[in-house]
């Protein structure tokens, strides 16, 4: 049998980048990564250009002032520095010698790990594609995938796509998206969260991975919500129904720790309205509206009389534009605008002369 070629190396690498990191994965990944390890110095050495690669990806600097080993902490891939001593295929170097060999192998430059990633992309049947797409305060940015897929990102938000050629999964690191999915039955389309998968052929959707909670909302098409726990629990033969939800067009799933994914109607205009540069609400708490405005604006809002959090307020304001609900709230009897020297505007109870 021909020992594998480099570029062949690469892309299995590129694909345990992507198994590893995915809450599906099977039972015994960890074992079947450490042999793959352990059968040639060439495979160690493949694996760290990989976490170059998506770390370079996700970190403008990564190339700059980091060793591998930082690379691969960063990456949270323990399975590398943790092995256990077991002998090679040679039967007389042990894992942790191929490893530290593979750290003195000479520096790849940042400027060739990322053209590395052309190489990632298009190398053998299991092509793998990494994106990484993040935005700032008040920023939204529209990106088309691979597959034609079209996301929306919206403010302070990140998200990190890895496509082979079976699977089709984003990573939602922080904030909101909205995805236009292509369909292609044979790649599902996966949408992952700390808490919950969201999973689509051909649809319309949007994620928002809010502070304590995961909200999906259907605009076209379905979606199966999961409770991310309960995926891996499967693995383990440990299933409960009502821990999945098939999420139809104008309804929402929301997932929590410790709860069971919970479907209910939503008011899908105010829902999308951020892809227009829209904020509505309809009889929200004042604390909620000022906490919404700050996703989209800086210096922040700050409401100072605690009576005011519960103040319920309905209109429709344009996103970067706190002045709008600021005009709203001057007109309302009993609340007080103020602006401090560093620009932080304060809502609260007027105080009588």
């Amino acid at each position: 049998m021909r020992p594998p070629r480099p570029s062949e190396v690469m892309q299995q690498a590129a694909d345990w980048i992507v198994q590893l990191r995915s809450p599906e994965r099977v039972p015994n990944c960890a074992d079947l990564f450490a042999d793959w390890l352990r059968a040639s110095p060439l495979h160690v050495r493949e694996y760290l250009r990989a976490v170059e690669v998506w770390e370079g990806l996700s970190h403008p600097n990564a190339g700059s002032g980091r060793s591998r080993e930082q690379l691969i902490a960063e990456a949270g891939d323990s399975n590398l520095v943790e092995l256990p001593g077991r002998e090679d295929v040679s039967g007389n170097a042990p894992t942790r010698r191929i490893i530290a060999s593979a750290f003195r192998w000479r520096r790849v430059g940042f400027a060739l790990a990322l053209s590395a990633v052309f190489v990632l992309a298009y190398l053998g049947r299991q092509r793998t594609t990494m994106i990484v797409v993040r935005t700032g305060v008040g920023e939204q940015h529209s990106e088309v995938l691979p597959d034609r897929s079209i996301v929306d990102v919206n403010t302070q938000s990140e998200i990190r796509v890895a496509f082979t050629s079976t699977e089709r999964r984003v990573e939602l690191v922080r904030g909101e998206a909205f995805f236009d999915v292509a369909k292609d039955p044979a790649r599902p389309f996966v949408v992952a969260t700390d808490l919950a998968t969201a999973k689509a052929i051909g649809t319309r959707f949007s994620v928002y991975r809010a502070q304590s909670a995961t909200i999906v909302t259907v605009a076209e098409g379905r979606v199966l919500v999961r409770d991310r726990h309960a995926v891996a629990g499967e693995s383990k033969g440990i299933t409960d129904p009502e821990d999945a939800v098939e999420v139809i067009p104008g309804n929402q799933a929301e997932a929590q720790s410790g709860h069971h994914v919970r479907m209910r109607r939503a008011n899908v205009t105010s829902t999308f309205a951020w892809r227009e540069h829209r904020l509505v609400f309809d009889g929200e708490p004042l604390a909620t509206v000022v906490e919404e405005f700050n996703r989209y604006n800086s210096p922040p809002l700050v409401i100072t009389d605690p009576h005011l959090r519960e103040q319920h307020i309905s209109g429709v304001f344009g996103a970067n534009d706190p002045g709008s609900l600021l005009d709203f709230l001057v007109k309302v009897d009993h609340i007080a605008v103020t602006r401090d020297t560093n620009g932080v505007t304060h809502i609260g109870g007027e105080t009588s002369d």
